[in-house]
């Protein structure tokens, strides 16, 4: 048990860190200032153990007594019982179903116990809530006005929940369909590579999600006058050490991140599942959707859809919503095609319009036809697919500064780098021009020969597109804790050729370097689809991680320090990019700069 005072040094940089990210608050598109409460919860299901979880149930506007309809159903602890059942993709409300799946589905959302109008003690991803939402399906098909079938809706944290719930294998379940989804508590978002992050985790768990239990799941029903909604309050629980601030202190992973990780339930799910994704995803983050589509091996058929953009893009785009629409259409209505037993699409180029400028179909994540091709850095600060000599040298940066301070929300030019004046702090490698178009598709590696005089630094390892006329398109990042650098290449997912392209690293045993000992790290940069057009460049920067990234807030655990990189014949430090062929791709025109949806661009000067 950590001391007080251990506790109370930890809990300071967070506490920073989240003084700093409320200034972003106001610009969060999903917490919106409510001008009034319109609905509460229509009813209220009593569990096998006593608890009431409320509902909001709208029938289709074609309601007939005496008919049977399929239900679409989505839980979280967001408005859910209270939702108004607007439209998700219209600006209005981005958790309602009603006027999406309207004019033939019953739609139910259901609050998570604990928050909103239901009763209990809350407990973030838990197997409990997930139990619950499969006796909420259990009762949804015993009603007069259910067939039968059920499917699982949801984004975000209803798509987490959802993803929970359908590994629960309810009877009556044909069909789910989530996105903004977090693979690993840890691994995926809390501490990516080990690197604390004390931004969107934090403000989600200490702000978001709590202003939309109260403002959208619970004054419904205590300003409607529910009387249930009230007794129900009066259960609420809460134990403290399930807490993710509590369970964040030590930096280390555990048995409650584990258990409240998607991927630790991904093979019991054994009903058709779609997952979308999108690769600048600023809240949930990038890795989870594609790696949760690789474990969903038992479902029957398994769909991904991924694109660029950011959180809201998995939602809004017309292709998007349309495709997810159509999944679920199929497996409750019976409409279209049988699909593939296992298909992924990416949509190419999605523009800031909501639409995309190409798409490429294959069958797996990684793409069946990728070509994994290692570009080598070298002490010009070249990129290329060359070996480097005996002699290739190395390079040098500073290393412990937080070099930026930035969020596409606030505009492109928004945090420019900070600079040391007596040393570099930061690489930069790049490619010659490319003379065709050339998709990069799926999940990077950069493996770094380093060595520093700081016995613990954070590797940071950007990707960024430069323009013939010198615009930079900043399209993926990944980043290591060099004291996490073990792996357990058992559980790593590997290519064909036996070589890791995602590592699972423990993150148990954090052990400090050996002062000016080299080290060779394999960096996951998280998933990206990108296509590099003639006359454009691939960079690879080095550098600390920024102050803030989006919503993200990396803070330094260790002194600074001076990280050499090699280059060199013994020491060929190198990224490994999936390249894809676009063969039979029909792509249009290049877009104008910087009009790629939520891709930070930073236009020339």
């Amino acid at each position: 048990m950590p001391s007080a005072l251990s506790v109370s040094r930890r809990l300071l940089p967070a506490a920073l860190a989240l003084a700093l990210l409320f200034t972003l608050l106001p610009m969060l598109p999903g917490v919106p200032a409510r001008e009034a409460v319109a609905v509460g919860p229509t009813t209220y299901v009593t569990l096998s153990d006593g608890t009431s979880i409320a509902l909001n149930v709208r029938m289709p506007k074609s309601f007939e007594e005496g008919k049977s309809y399929p239900t679409i159903f989505e839980m979280s602890g967001y408005d859910g019982g209270s939702a108004d059942g607007e439209h998700p993709y219209a600006g209005k409300g981005s958790r309602a179903l009603t006027e999406m799946f309207e004019g033939d589905y019953v739609t139910i959302h259901a609050s998570v116990r604990g928050s909103g109008c239901s009763g209990g003690e809350f407990d973030l991803f838990s197997w409990r809530s997930a139990l619950d939402g499969r006796e909420v399906i259990e009762w949804i098909t015993k009603q007069p006005w259910s067939n039968g079938d059920v499917g699982i809706y949801g984004h975000s944290y209803g798509g987490i929940t959802g993803f929970m719930v359908a590994a629960t294998n309810p009877p009556g379940l044909k069909a789910v369909s989530v996105s903004g989804l977090i693979d690993d508590l840890y691994r995926g978002i809390t501490y990516p590579g080990g690197v604390v992050n004390y931004g969107f985790p934090l403000l989600w768990t200490g702000v978001i999600r709590p202003v939309y239990d109260v403002g959208g799941g619970t004054a419904p029903g205590i300003y409607g006058g529910d009387q249930q909604c009230v007794m129900n309050l009066a259960t609420h629980s809460r134990d403290v050490f399930n807490d993710p601030l509590v369970q964040g202190l030590d930096d280390t992973d555990n048995n409650w991140w584990r258990s409240r990780s998607l991927i630790e339930y991904a093979d019991r799910i054994d009903v058709p599942i779609h997952i979308s994704g999108a690769y600048q995803d600023e809240q949930t983050g990038p890795r989870g959707p594609y790696h949760l589509f690789e474990e969903v091996d038992n479902a029957p058929f398994r769909r991904l859809l991924m694109t660029n953009g950011d959180h809201g893009t998995q939602t809004n785009p017309k292709e998007m919503y349309t495709d997810r629409k159509k999944w679920m259409d199929h497996w409750l209505l019976g409409r279209g095609q049988q699909p593939n037993r296992s298909s992924v699409t990416a949509l190419l180029e999605m523009s800031d319009d909501n639409e995309s400028n190409g798409r490429l179909d294959a069958r797996t994540f990684p793409l069946e036809n990728t070509r994994w091709t290692d570009f080598y850095l070298h002490k010009d600060g070249r990129l290329g697919k060359s070996v480097p000599s005996k002699d290739g040298g190395s390079d040098q940066y500073f290393s412990g500064t937080g070099r930026q301070f930035w969020s596409y929300q606030a505009g492109e030019m928004t945090g420019p780098p900070f600079t040391t004046a007596d040393a570099p702090d930061e690489l930069t490698f790049a490619t010659e021009e490319f003379d065709r178009p050339t998709a990069v598709i799926g999940p990077t590696t950069a493996k770094l020969h380093v060595s520093s005089t700081s016995p613990i630094s954070d590797l940071y390892v950007q990707l960024i597109d430069v323009a013939p006329d010198g615009t930079r398109y900043y399209l993926q990042r990944g980043m290591l804790k060099t004291s996490h650098r073990a792996i357990n290449e058992s559980l790593s997912d590997k290519r064909a050729d036996g070589s890791i392209y995602r590592p699972f690293r423990p993150h148990t045993n954090p052990t400090p370097v050996e002062i000016d000992k080299t080290y060779s790290y394999l960096v996951e940069v998280f998933p990206v689809g990108h296509i590099l057009r003639p006359g454009h460049r691939l960079m690879l920067k080095l550098h600390s991680p920024p102050t803030v990234d989006s919503y993200y807030a990396y803070v330094p655990k260790s002194v600074p320090g001076i990280n050499t990189v090699f280059h060199d014949q013994t020491n060929p430090s190198h990224l490994t990019l999936p390249i894809v062929p676009l063969d039979g791709v029909r792509l249009g025109e290049e877009l104008a700069q910087c009009a790629l949806q939520q891709v930070r661009c930073v236009p020339a000067e």
